[in-house]
């Protein structure tokens, strides 16, 4: 039997699915798609395996052909342009069943395609504890690779990549994380990140404000930063304009942790995202430009100072030894009133340029996971979405202050 325990990294997003849809212009062959998702299959086994609760892994029979969940149904009622950008994409289709994964019924892995007036929509979803962004846009390209007859580099599963979480005694992970100041988690800060994880995911409608490649380009320019520091500058300044108690924000950022944390390399096929706060405060009454200097300046010190490596060990450690420690105030993002403001970043995925062979996406669908803010760009070569989502997005519908 083939086994792969889950990380405390995956166990974290054990309840939840990560997912994408795509609308293309010209279908893909459907038989076509079978046959490389069959080879797809053979590189990576854990996608037919299923979720063994008492174990925390997946299991899968080793050798044995497994054919992976993916089917065609017929959308002929709805048309391309119908469906470009419109949210109502994605209750065509039966939601991933996380339930039956938790129980042990179902893969890790679903694919969906179906048949337009005129085109075709793909859907994707997946068990994310399995895996995290990139590995899943990255496992996508692949099929989409193997499917135009390309050869491809299968990533690496190995959970061992994942610093091991009792690599610190409990009294060392208690002496440094009160050394560098971390924040003790208490009963009323454990209460209210509780209620509004709670109250966001009740939330399922976004906000988005479009934003031109000139205008990145242009701001680009005057500040010297890139683009994830300029979006996040314009998403802040635009959030503080209907917030009429506006103050400076904390930043914090999703990192990618391959070739960031010794171990960990750049195809490892798992959970390997972290948050990272850029740090300072940052006031949204600052000129453009200077502020996503600011911003690019300070998390670009962030992650190449050695701190993020020093923070996953001490975050994993805290976890298994039960310690209410974090390096940041998870209770002050993802409220009415925030004070930290949470950014994925998803444009470094390019899931928009996700082509079979018979043309790029007339439109590509982020997950709908939560996220306080994130950057999509839905078209190749097209304008940046920031996507405010839960109480960010009714932040964003009240009136300007």
């Amino acid at each position: 039997m083939g086994t792969s325990k889950l990380t405390s990294f995956d166990l974290f997003t054990l309840n939840m699915a990560i997912k994408g849809a795509w609308l293309y212009r010209n279908a893909p062959d459907f038989e076509g798609m079978k046959k490389a998702l069959a080879r797809l299959s053979e590189l990576y086994p854990q996608l037919g395996g299923r979720y063994d609760g008492k174990s925390k892994s997946l299991v899968w029979a080793d050798g044995q052909t497994v054919t992976l969940p993916f089917a065609s149904c017929d959308l002929r009622a709805y048309s391309v342009d119908e469906l470009k950008g419109n949210a109502k994409v994605w209750s065509l289709v039966k939601e991933y069943d996380l339930k039956a994964f938790k129980s042990g019924k179902a893969m890790p892995f679903s694919a969906l395609l179906g048949y337009l007036k005129d085109g075709a929509v793909l859907y994707v979803q997946c068990a994310h504890a399995t895996m995290d962004g990139a590995a899943f846009y990255e496992l996508v390209n692949q099929w989409a690779a193997l499917y135009r007859g390309e050869a491809v580099r299968p990533m690496v599963a190995d959970p061992s990549q994942i610093p091991a979480e009792d690599c610190l005694s409990r009294e060392e992970t208690l002496r440094q994380v009160c050394e560098k100041g971390w924040i003790r988690v208490r009963f009323r800060q454990l209460f209210k990140m509780i209620w509004n994880l709670g109250r966001n995911k009740r939330i399922r409608t976004t906000y988005d404000i479009e934003v031109s490649q000139n205008e990145i380009q242009r701001l680009k320019e005057l500040s010297g930063a890139g683009t994830n520091a300029v979006l996040a500058a314009i998403a802040i300044q635009a959030l503080s304009r209907h917030m009429p108690n506006c103050r400076p924000f904390r930043l914090l950022f999703v990192a990618d942790l391959r070739e960031r944390v010794t171990g960990i390399s750049r195809d490892f096929f798992g959970n390997a995202s972290q948050p990272v706060i850029a740090e300072g405060l940052f006031d949204p009454k600052d000129e453009t430009a200077a502020l996503a200097s600011r911003i690019d300046l300070s998390l670009g010190n962030m992650l190449t100072s050695g701190r993020v490596e020093e923070n996953v060990r001490l975050s994993l450690c805290c976890s298994h030894y039960g310690l209410p420690y974090y390096y940041f105030d998870a209770s002050d993002m993802n409220s009415a009133d925030p004070g930290t403001v949470y950014f994925n970043n998803q444009l470094k995925f390019r899931p928009c340029e996700l082509e079979w062979g018979h043309g790029l996406p007339e439109y590509a669908f982020p997950n709908e996971l939560t996220d306080m803010v994130k950057f999509w760009q839905p078209v190749a070569s097209g304008p940046v979405r920031i996507i405010f989502g839960g109480l960010a997005s009714k932040i964003m519908e009240k009136p300007t202050a």
